[in-house]
């Protein structure tokens, strides 16, 4: 019986730590945005692009059993060269739970994680004279993800009641007992389409695009 309770124990810890190594990977992931384009022209007939957006971010591959699908906002601006070409400089926030199997490994009873990017983003477009254009997309960046695993807590805090006056009271919280942060270059690749809107040069957008971003030797972590 010692010898299988031995076993079981150590195919346990293999299965934990080969969980906790997938979220090395860092992120491979897709992201699906909906949102607002305007473009204004200047006196040179130029365009100048502005954009944002919201929308989901579901996980593919490996990793999709470490994270939890998300959510993701997303704004940027750029140029237009012609109305076929245009470039943007895109900064992307996007936020994910951790899953069970992950805390489990890491032996701590809740966790997230959200992940910054900033991104130059080519565009190749059927033509903006149109009413519904659609394009293609890639980009190429830099990415940085942080996970957090915390634990229930309370800590002290000081109120106003109109009989008590200030008094101090415990509210429960989230301690933070790990941070692992991972930054490295990655790079996207997608899809959509977007809709005119009236003469002003707003646009409605719809776009679906599959991230990738290399852990790389950019790793840190910190205990709290």
């Amino acid at each position: 019986m010692g010898g299988y309770s031995d076993f079981h124990s150590a195919k346990n810890g293999d299965q934990h730590e080969k969980e906790l190594r997938i979220i090395k990977t860092f992120v491979v992931a897709t992201m699906i945005v909906f949102g607002f384009a305007a473009t204004t022209y200047a006196q040179d007939e130029h365009r100048l692009t502005l954009n944002a957006g919201a929308g989901l971010t579901p996980f593919a591959g490996r990793i999709s059993n470490s994270f939890d699908n998300g959510w993701s906002v997303t704004a940027g601006g750029g140029y237009a060269f012609t109305s076929h070409f245009e470039n943007n400089v895109q900064l992307s926030y996007r936020a994910f739970g951790v899953t069970h199997s992950i805390l489990a490994a890491a032996k701590v009873p809740d966790g997230n994680s959200h992940l910054w990017s900033i991104t130059f983003d080519p565009k190749i477009r059927l033509g903006r004279e149109r009413t519904v254009d659609p394009y293609v997309v890639g980009g190429v960046g830099y990415y940085r993800r942080t996970i957090q695993f915390t634990a229930p807590t309370a800590v002290s805090v000081t109120v106003f009641d109109p009989f008590f006056r200030f008094f101090s009271t415990l509210v429960p919280a989230n301690g933070v007992l790990r941070t692992i942060t991972q930054d490295g270059i990655g790079e996207s690749l997608g899809a959509g389409f977007d809709v005119k809107f009236g003469q002003r040069g707003l646009r409605f957008f719809a776009e679906a695009r599959y991230h990738y971003a290399d852990r790389g030797g950019f790793k840190r972590g910190s205990f709290q």
